[in-house]
């Protein structure tokens, strides 16, 4: 069975309720059903409480799969923006390949979102003329800024050139030394 509206395809940025957009946050209040990333099933449950709110799995096609057979309206709800997500692309497919229509919203992108809640500014000319969003690579150019989330920034900053700027986002503050465990990673010129 095809869902009669289509489903939608939501980004939730960091998972901080302040930063869904109105679309998302209407999206879920008329939700039947929310599927989301394990970490933003408490936002989703927050945000649609007339929902069944099920975590999504590590399938995207099984994924894709429970949305189509949904009665009434259905959310996916990603980490970030759903188009920089690793399962969007996957799960729009098989969901377009059952013939069910989709409808996808934007949301802040998790490293823009962490370094802007921060403060901390990631393009700045004549600083920085570029930025990249991905996973980190300490080949990265003077003139370009990379921004990427890390499972250990003491690590990370370890495998740094010393003359390369860095600066950490963790718990919401920026750290310039001493930043352990995960956290958001800024290397460029714009982190001093």
């Amino acid at each position: 069975m095809t869902p009669a509206t289509p489903i939608v395809l939501a980004g939730a940025g960091p998972g901080d309720p302040d930063l869904l957009t109105l679309r998302t946050e209407a999206a879920l209040a008329g939700a039947r059903v929310v599927v989301a990333n394990a970490d933003l099933v408490p936002l989703a449950t927050a945000f649609a409480p007339r929902a069944a709110v099920v975590a999504a799995g590590p399938d995207p096609g099984a994924t894709a799969a429970a949305l189509a057979e949904c009665e009434g309206p259905a959310v996916r709800i990603y980490r970030g923006d759903p188009w920089l997500h690793p399962a969007y692309a996957a799960e729009a497919a098989a969901l377009a390949a059952r013939g069910v229509a989709t409808d996808a919203i934007p949301g802040p992108p998790v490293e823009t979102a962490l370094a802007g809640a921060a403060g901390l500014a990631l393009h700045h000319r004549p600083v920085s003329v570029a930025l990249t969003l991905g996973p980190f690579d300490t080949r990265d150019g003077v003139a370009r800024t990379l921004a990427c989330e890390v499972p250990d920034i003491q690590a990370a900053v370890a495998s740094l050139p010393a003359e390369r700027p860095w600066a950490a986002v963790v718990d919401g503050a920026v750290r310039r030394d001493g930043a352990t465990g995960p956290g958001l990673l800024v290397v460029g010129e714009v982190a001093r």
